[in-house]
Formats: structure tokens, sequence, C-alpha cells
């Protein structure tokens, strides 16, 4: 019970400070911001993972945008998100991605750059990277969180 509960407060805690130091814009300015622009901060959390934060505040409620590094050769646990919605674009390398409570490897799917994914609040998900790092962009509506799977129960 105390893992997931740690697992959530370090994602949520990892991007409120990437948000509150790299916030740049929200839905009502008109902005463009180029690779070199953006500033990834290590994810306290997850060792290797880096996130910039381009549009709003993932901590709070609203819509929110991150991009998000992974390193090459990691397993992501099942897990679920607490946002209403999350929609991720992979923007470099290749993710394997697939639905489901236990992680299967015979289940996961290759998805290549410019693959989308559409992870509804509360869907247990897990992934692998391989030979190669993978480049996230990521849509939700915040304030978002991370809790490792099986939930736990109050």
């Amino acid at each position: 019970m105390r893992r997931p509960f740690m697992v959530a407060v370090g994602a949520v805690a990892a991007v409120a400070v990437a948000a509150g130091v790299y916030a740049r814009t929200e839905l009502g300015t008109l902005s463009a911001q180029t690779p070199a622009q953006l500033r990834f901060v290590p994810d306290p959390a997850h060792a290797g993972y880096e996130t910039a934060v381009t549009v709003g505040d993932p901590a709070r409620p609203g819509v929110y945008a991150v991009q998000t590094r992974l390193p090459a050769n990691i397993t992501i646990v099942p897990h679920t998100h607490g946002e209403k919605w999350r929609i991720g674009t992979v923007l470099s390398g290749t993710l394997y991605y697939a639905q489901g409570t236990t992680f299967d490897e015979s289940k996961l799917q290759a998805l290549p750059p410019g693959s989308v994914i559409v992870e509804p609040q509360g869907v247990a998900h897990f992934a692998r990277t391989k030979g190669e790092p993978v480049l996230l962009n990521i849509v939700g509506e915040g304030p978002a969180s991370t809790v490792a799977w099986p939930a736990a129960k109050p």
C-alpha cells in the first residue's frame, strides 16, 4: 500500500517541480518553442527520465503538455493515471506498449515515431524501451498523477 502512494507522490512532485521552474506558456498565449529551447529536468521518481513542461502546469487542474525522454532499455511496470485523459505521441524512438494489469512481453506493440496513445483515466498499461531512447509528447488534463498497479485500496 505504501509503494503505490510513494510512486504517485514522487511523480506529482517531479512534475510540479518541472512545471514551476520551466512552464513555458498557457493556452491563451501565442508561442513557439524549438527543441533547443526546451528545458528538460530529471524526474526524481524515475531514474533516467527527463521532462520538459511546454504548456500549463501538470500539477494543477487544466490542460498541460510535456515532453518526456525515456532512456533505452527500461521496463515500465503496469500503472494508471489520475488525469481525466492523456494523449501521447511518440516523437522519436520506438515505444513498446500494451494495456493490462500484468506485464506481458507478448502483448507489447511496437509504436514508432508518429504513433498516438490515448490513455483514459484509470486504465492500466505498461511499456518498454529497447535499444534506443524514446521521446514522448504528452497532453493531458491535470492534475497529473501516476499510480502503480495494483492500486492501493483504502
